[in-house]
């Protein structure tokens, strides 16, 4: 079986959730709301304790990363060539070179496998978070890819939350599960039905369709959205007094959920290029987030 994450991130911790030396630890951001840093540690702990600190079934080797970011940017050649996602990549890594390179050759072989999956009627299965645009997107994009096909799909929709013992752990998307967690929540699977895959695939047809410069999760669907959608966000964290982009990002991505620290920056860029936020000092060396900036007084 193919295990299907839409991200880099997810698809590392789910193959050490695989891995023979699995050991279950935290391996990405998780938020926690209210209490000390004692408790919210503890709160994790308790968290990860529901599942068994073990290897799930499978190999790594399972395991494929389709990292399309196909919530931003121009989707009409998805259904054949994808020469504008390799674009896109290059665009979003700009400040990182050779990333964009990895993570294309990452999503290349993803997609053959798929490919591959067709003729051997090999099943696929998906892990999304319905918070995520993106996975939502893969997930709509990947029973398209899939409708000639009879290969068996099923879906992994993360839970939003888990209590236990009066503390709330919240996940933004399946980048921030660790090992165990991508172990336990596999009891979540659900079969895709063919009314579901044509369902899911009629979905991507649209948003292909409106081709819009971006597209976010409006009150609990894929919505297609203009390419400022998510400036109010930045507006709202921007203070009179001076501050790194890093420290803008991070606090905005405590605001909102659906979007990711790229996206941020580059809509950041846009609204310097505009005159809306003042440049104080640019960004030194290879940390693109170095730069300090200001809202525009008066």
């Amino acid at each position: 079986m193919i295990e299907l994450a839409f991200g880099e991130s997810a698809a590392g911790s789910l193959k050490a959730a695989k891995s023979s030396g699995f050991y279950g630890d935290l391996s990405g951001p998780v938020a926690i709301i209210g209490g000390s840093d004692e408790e919210k540690t503890e709160c994790l702990k308790k968290c990860e304790s529901e599942f068994p600190d073990k290897p799930m079934a499978g190999s790594p080797a399972d395991v494929e990363a389709l990292t399309l970011a196909l919530d931003i940017g121009d989707i009409s050649d998805t259904y054949g060539g994808m020469d504008r996602r390799k674009s896109l990549l290059d665009t979003l890594f700009a400040c990182y070179p050779g990333v964009a390179d990895e993570i294309w050759k990452t999503d290349i072989r993803a997609l053959c496998r798929l490919q591959e999956a067709k003729k051997v009627q090999e099943p696929v299965r998906m892990w999304v978070s319905r918070n995520d645009p993106a996975e939502m997107c893969g997930l709509y994009f990947v029973c398209r890819f899939m409708a000639d096909s009879a290969v068996p799909l099923s879906v992994v929709f993360i839970p939003p939350y888990l209590e236990k013992d009066g503390c709330i752990t919240s996940f933004r998307s399946t980048g921030e599960l660790s090992p165990r967690l991508f172990s336990g929540f596999s009891s979540c699977e659900e079969r895709i039905s063919e009314c579901g895959r044509a369902a899911y695939a009629n979905m991507w047809s649209e948003l292909v369709s409106e081709n819009a410069p971006l597209r976010a999760v409006v009150n609990g669907n894929v919505k297609s959205v203009p390419e400022d959608f998510y400036d109010f966000a930045i507006r709202a964290n921007l203070p009179d007094t001076e501050l790194r982009v890093a420290q803008l990002i991070g606090k905005t991505l405590n605001y909102i959920s659906g979007v990711g620290d790229i996206w941020l920056f580059l809509r950041i860029k846009s609204m310097i290029a505009s005159g809306e936020i003042l440049e104080v000092a640019p960004a030194s060396g290879d940390h693109p987030y170095s730069g300090v900036v200001r809202r525009v007084i008066g």
